[in-house]
């Protein structure tokens, strides 16, 4: 297809089409005046002298380089037949290039040049009489080309005032040519490869028609992407159309109704007097009018499935070959009408922010040295947004380095309201709940698990799966690696709208995050019940403290994290007698908890998550008849002091119960066996516990089970084999154990960690070998001089480990499943039968004796802490054996 390229540009904006005896000294004089004195670009043929009834070369080539021609069909107009040639070439480019016509029909009715009768009936009879073949083709092609210009939107001129129409047709060009080239900003960086990649969704030259939208966060670029497609591509359409803002209009009275209109009258199917009353109305027209015209329509801004529905409904709307682009916050609404193609454009990289910021805050397309480096923060803190580069870039100009470093130490207070007003748009399109969620991720869960604040959140109420869905497709966050990651500035905008619940009066605001802010309303006690959530993560030098007086009003408390540093504790000064609101509590997560357990009075009643990692507690509660119905984890690591476990009773929907480095842990209730949901039992390093109740093995749902550390325990369960769900099973370094137990009817056991037990040959019991299921197997640091022939009954055995096996003489055949084996430091490994393509090491021959037997001695060593002193030297001699 032709077509005139956007560096061509055009040489006329209006091409004049007339009968030059009908109408060159009034009408057409008069308008052509008019449009030069409006500035308009307009060709006129000044000659006015048919000489052969052929058009001449440059009338062509005018009419090619024109965007608009107008064509003002008089009694007499069909008689020329070097206008009916013009008319030819102008439905030519019509089709072909997109050119806009528009018709004038002077005091002739265009019923008559649609339908060719009349004064036109005559014209025609007369050029058909005695034609040949190929002339009567050439007549046939001037009815259609009469046909098809008489149909579209025109002027009519009758009675009316030749001065009136004039004034009406200069008004509607210049209108049409504001619409010709949209206004862009010329500081563009990063859009050669936007563009190409929008193309390569749209493909402009494909006779298909083509939806495709551009979603992504307020400021991102979307409409100016838009806007240079628009500008780059709109010549080679029939007709285009950019409606701009629709967000904004369709909140006006019948604001739909006039982007039906202003869709119509650009495409040049929608007379100036014609009306337009209702919204089935105006789909109707769009739906007849525009289905034969390979059209450009850009819909910007759109946040309603209405719009598109009225405006772009479907494909067959619309002509082969026409393009539809929209631009939206809203992911969602591109899915629902299902477009052909997304595309989220990215932000900007490192090179392209910096240049894109330089052209406005140096007015130059180079980068300042002396302000390289206050640049890079600049850079750092827009995260690649190009709005938000923009404005601080513009701020910035001509301002001291001295003025460059305040307003980056006010931007970590108090962010830019020019580009956070931009990005609160998106915010303000949502329900109250999904508002909360919004809020709740900015404050206190960016960087978190997906799943993990889905329950915490639903505990909330908050119906979060479907919420952080509808945020996703907002682009109000991202989901990566099953975390939820929000934009720096989007974060920033959650902030700034909790500060706004209360400038003045820090307790009035919903959710609290800064330790100044917490440390005030804690020594003001000036906490109200407005307060959702603190998170506080305290810095090392700080102290802070807790007072059941200062927290009293806190009564609609969901959300308490308290995170100290991990080698430095009391931070915060509790009383003996420390109370607090916890009726409301979802989510208690205190590290390094002073006192040795929750307070007397404490309320679980609507916990999900409670962790205490490193506290002080001794027992976590002292009452049997408190109740935690909805509490699905408790995670105590590393509390040192912690002796028993609760009576779980108290808690019958536990899901997850971690209790690493326990080391003063002496009991597990046995009621833990009533755990029907627990599918995680942590209890590594719990280095004084001696034995595992039997009822552990009713735990039904129990999915990973970790005694690793356990150095103490003498007795385990003898049957595992109830634990049908169990896939992870760690019993690495449980070296006291008076014997293994059964794990006969394993079924779903795939790793099973069983290193450092000083097992002998005679250990290991049969049935380890119909674990079916088993995928790894770590038998490191152990004593036995032969693996069992049985081991070749694990079908599924991906990976053995033996690693310091130093007794380790004999290897089978293993399974032809094996993928690796570790044989690091089995010294006197001599008959290796499965391929050495599968050891990782073997003997090590670079290793002398004394490495060897310092690498022994070292091992035992470790064990050392939890070994008597005998125990430790046979050990030891064992060791080095």
């Amino acid at each position: 297809m032709a077509s005139t390229s956007a560096g061509e540009a055009y040489s006329y904006q209006v091409f004049l089409s007339f009968r030059g005896a009908d109408t060159r000294t009034n009408f057409t004089d008069h308008l052509y005046t008019a449009l030069v004195a409006n500035g308009i670009r307009t060709f006129r043929d000044n000659e006015g002298v048919e000489k052969g009834g052929e058009i001449k070369l440059h009338l062509i080539k005018a009419i090619e380089l024109s965007r608009i021609s107008v064509i003002v069909f008089s009694k007499n107009y069909a008689h020329s037949k070097w206008c009916l040639e013009e008319l030819l070439k102008i439905v030519e480019c019509l089709r072909e290039r997109g050119q806009i016509v528009l018709p004038v029909f002077y005091h002739v009715d265009p019923s008559q040049i649609r339908n060719q009768t009349g004064v036109y009936s005559e014209v025609f009879a007369n050029y058909e009489r005695n034609a040949d073949q190929t002339k009567k083709e050439m007549i046939q092609q001037w009815r259609s080309a009469l046909r098809e210009v008489a149909n579209l939107a025109g002027y009519e001129l009758q009675t009316e005032y030749e001065s009136e129409i004039v004034t009406r047709i200069v008004q509607d060009i210049l209108g049409k040519l504001m619409c010709e080239h949209l206004h862009v900003d010329e500081k563009l960086v990063g859009m050669d490869f936007r563009l190409k990649k929008l193309n390569s969704l749209i493909s402009v030259d494909s006779k298909d028609v083509r939806m495709v939208g551009i979603y992504g966060i307020g400021g991102i670029g979307k409409t100016t992407i838009a806007k240079v497609f628009y500008n780059q591509n709109s010549h080679q359409f029939q007709s285009s159309s950019f409606l701009a803002n629709i967000r904004e209009i369709f909140k006006e009275n019948r604001g739909l109704l006039r982007l039906q209109k202003k869709l119509l009258r650009d495409a040049q199917v929608l007379g100036v007097n014609e009306k337009l009353t209702t919204f089935d109305e105006g789909i109707n027209m769009i739906k007849s009018r525009l289905c034969h015209k390979k059209v450009l329509v850009i819909l910007d801004d759109v946040d309603h499935w209405s719009q598109l529905k009225s405006l772009v409904g479907k494909s067959d709307w619309f002509g082969k070959g026409s393009k539809i682009i929209i631009t939206t916050r809203n992911k969602h609404l591109l899915i629902e009408h299902e477009m052909d193609e997304l595309y989220e454009p990215p932000m900007l990289n490192t090179n392209e922010a910096l240049d894109l910021f330089s052209q406005y805050a140096f007015r130059r397309n180079h980068r300042h040295d002396d302000y390289l480096s206050l640049s890079n923060h600049i850079i750092y803190y827009c995260q690649g947004l190009p709005f938000a580069l923009k404005v601080l870039g513009s701020s910035l100009f001509s301002k001291t380095r001295l003025q460059w470093q305040s307003e980056l130490d006010k931007l970590a207070i108090e962010p830019n309201m020019d580009i956070i007003n931009v990005l609160r748009i998106s915010y303000e399109g949502l329900s109250n709940t999904q508002k909360n969620i919004f809020l709740d991720i900015a404050c206190f869960f960016n960087g978190e698990y997906k799943d993990f604040v889905i329950k915490i959140l639903d505990g909330c109420g908050f119906f979060a799966e479907s919420g952080i869905g509808v945020l996703n497709d907002r682009c109000l966050l991202t989901i990566l690696d099953r975390k939820l990651w929000m934009h720096d500035l989007i974060q920033q905008l959650g902030w700034e709208i909790v500060r706004e619940q209360g400038y003045t009066n820090i307790g009035r605001r919903s959710r609290l995050w800064n330790f100044v802010d917490v440390q005030h309303i804690l020594i003001k006690k000036t906490g109200t019940n407005t307060i959702e959530g603190i998170f506080l993560d305290l810095p090392k030098s700080c102290q802070i403290n807790f007072t059941t007086e200062a927290l009293a009003m806190m009564t609609e408390l969901r959300l308490l994290k308290i995170k100290s540093t991990s080698d430095y504790f009391g931070h915060v000064d509790l009383p003996r007698d420390f109370e607090f609101p916890s009726y409301e509590l979802r989510y208690l997560y205190w590290e390094g908890y002073p006192l040795e357990s929750l307070p007397s009075k404490f309320q679980g009643t609507h916990l999900i998550e409670l962790s205490m990692h490193y506290s002080l507690v001794k027992e976590l509660w002292r009452r049997d008849e408190l109740l935690f119905p909805n509490l699905t984890a408790i995670e105590l690591n590393q509390s040192k002091g912690l002796i028993r476990t609760p009576n779980f009773l108290s808690t019958p929907n536990l899901e997850r119960l971690i209790l690493q480095g326990c080391t003063s842990l002496l009991e597990v209730h046995q009621s833990i066996g009533d755990l029907e949901k627990l599918h995680l039992l942590d209890l590594k390093d719990c280095k004084s516990l001696e034995s595992v109740p039997d009822s552990i093995c009713k735990l039904k749902s129990l999915e990973t089970l970790s005694l690793s550390g356990c150095s103490q325990v003498m007795r385990l369960p003898k049957h595992f084999g109830p634990l049908k769900n169990l896939k992870v099973l760690s019993l690495h370094g449980c070296y006291n154990c008076e014997e293994l137990p059964s794990l006969l009817g394993l079924c779903s056991l795939n790793d099973l960690e069983l290193s450092h037990c000083f097992l002998r040959n005679d250990a290991i019991p049969v049935d380890f070998w119909c674990l079916s299921s088993l995928q790894k197997l770590n038998l490191s640091g152990n004593n036995f001089t032969v693996i069992p022939e049985g081991i070749t009954q694990l079908s599924k055995l991906r990976v053995l480990q033996l690693g310091h096996c130093y007794m380790l003489q004999e290897m089978p055949q293993l399974p032809s499943s094996i993928q690796e084996v570790d044989a690091n430091s089995c010294m006197s490994l001599r008959n290796l039968s499965t391929p050495s393509r599968f050891a990782r090491e073997a003997i090590s021959p670079t290793k002398t004796l004394m490495e060897t037997i310092l690498e022994r001695i070292q091992v035992a060593l470790s064990l050392s802490l939890s070994l008597s002193h005998s125990l430790f030297v046979s050990h030891l001699l064992l060791a080095l054996y």
